[in-house]
């Protein structure tokens, strides 16, 4: 009996499919990476199912791809053609809620913008916000990405609120980790080390995070510069100074264009930051104000929007911009993050490989954290310029990682840059195949990620 067979004996019907068209959406993620038809996707109810359909690939030695929306920007969700999807969408619920100790127990299909339109009733949060993808990115890929967004400079990434989880490893096994408390200093810290493994150690089947209070009041507000280098600068020196930043985004210039191209925003064409404040109004308007004076030092104006628009929608459409913004192209892209001081440094770096390549990039990111996000438009079938665009990617990549940085600060590594995995990692990686081994014996969850074992 083949492995699809075996399943339909473990699974009722409407929770297994083999249709071309439901394989089509699984077999590719957001990543401009080829997408690989799985043999089979299955849907998951509860962790009892996942363990069944767990073991009995073990025994097969099948591959299993876990999935959650697709979101996933580095190929991480592509299945392998004789291996299985497990997709854990349908596993949404909220299973409890402690709004006394501001902790909320979730299944990981649930869709972290659905999750905080629950939780605002209690004036609770769940701050780390995946960037413009909360209305399809799970909580559960949010874990296992380690995801961070737009108000990830105050409140700090995904794996910052993980207190416990429920998984079950390669073989089978339910594990539970960690609990219920804020502080502990017992034992290996098993929890962090599944958050961020991009579903290659565990599947994920219940996750308790801590939460935060909606803030008392907020205050946006935006500024253009005459150059990058400029807004780099001024965020460089924003944290310097500690100014207590519940959200900074840096949008160069073609950046802006294409949003324009987009939807008609009727916005400057010039570098620009984005900036939200959380907290009481008397310490907001002190804030801004100090923020202004750093911006106007580096010949800043304050930049208007029109009326009726928001900072963070206009940003939510950044890579839909990109996307849409020359017809036939693809995305390179890379999310490389490093020490905040070297920011300026980064930026102008970008802009002079495009410039000398003559490749369209766009640079914009989560830039207090350091984070920058370097996309690049070229067509496939256009051999030179496709391996122009990787190639200054990888130079980025390698500049990031000379100055201390890291490949990946939020999209995780996935299938798309493995190749330059060991170069920030070196004799590390041989350990981290080790611990690969003892969560997933026969390497069948989610192989090929991150690295070879």
């Amino acid at each position: 009996m083949d492995i699809v067979e075996s399943l339909r004996q473990i699974l009722p019907v409407e929770q297994i499919s083999t249709q071309p068209d439901e394989l089509e959406v699984v077999s590719q993620d957001e990543s401009t990476l080829p997408g690989v038809t799985p043999l089979a996707v299955v849907w998951a109810l509860n962790a009892d199912e996942i363990s069944k359909i767990v073991k009995l690939c073990y025994e097969n030695a099948t591959p299993i791809t876990t999935r959650g929306a697709g979101s996933a920007l580095e190929g991480s969700t592509i299945p392998l053609e004789n291996g299985i999807v497990l997709d854990l969408s349908r596993m949404n619920r909220i299973t409890n809620f402690w709004p006394e100790d501001l902790q909320v127990k979730v299944e990981p299909g649930i869709i972290y913008d659905n999750l905080n339109d629950q939780l605002k009733r209690d004036g609770l949060f769940f701050p780390p916000s995946p960037g413009g993808s909360g209305d399809v990115a799970t909580v559960g890929g949010m874990v296992s990405t380690n995801a961070s967004g737009i108000y990830s400079v105050k409140y700090g990434g995904t794996r910052e609120y993980v207190l416990a989880l429920e998984v079950v490893t390669g073989t089978g096994e339910i594990i539970r980790l960690g609990n219920r408390a804020i502080k502990r200093s017992s034992g290996y810290s098993l929890v962090e080390l599944i958050a961020g493994s991009e579903g290659t150690l565990a599947v994920i089947s219940s996750i308790t995070i801590k939460l935060a209070g909606l803030p008392e009041d907020r205050l946006q507000t935006a500024y253009k510069f005459k150059n990058e280098t400029d807004a780099a600068r001024a965020v460089s020196e924003m944290r310097r100074y500690g100014l207590d930043l519940a959200a900074i985004e840096f949008l160069d210039r073609r950046l802006m264009a294409a949003l324009n191209q987009l939807k008609n925003y009727g916005l400057e064409e010039v570098p620009a930051l984005f900036l939200e404040f959380h907290g009481p109004r008397p310490v907001l308007e002190s804030n801004s104000e100090l923020v202004e004076s750093i911006c106007f030092e580096l010949g800043a104006e304050k930049l208007e929007l029109a009326d009726g628009q928001r900072p963070w929608e206009v940003r939510h459409d950044a890579t839909d911009a990109v996307k849409h913004y020359k017809p036939g192209y693809s995305i390179i892209r890379n999310d490389v993050a490093f020490p905040i001081s070297r920011l300026p440094e980064m930026v102008a770096y970008c802009h002079e490989l495009s410039d000398q390549h003559d490749i369209t990039m766009f640079t914009f990111g989560h830039v207090g954290l350091g984070l920058l996000h370097a996309l690049m438009l070229a067509r496939q079938d256009n051999k030179t310029e496709w391996n122009a665009a990787h190639d200054i990617s990888n130079r980025i990549i390698e500049k990031t990682i000379e100055l201390g940085g890291t490949i990946s600060g939020e999209h995780g590594i996935g299938l798309g840059h493995k190749d330059l995995f060991a170069k920030e990692h070196g004799a590390a990686v041989e350990l981290m195949r080790k611990i690969k081994r003892q969560f997933d014996p026969k390497n069948i969850l989610n192989p090929g990620k991150i690295f070879d074992v």
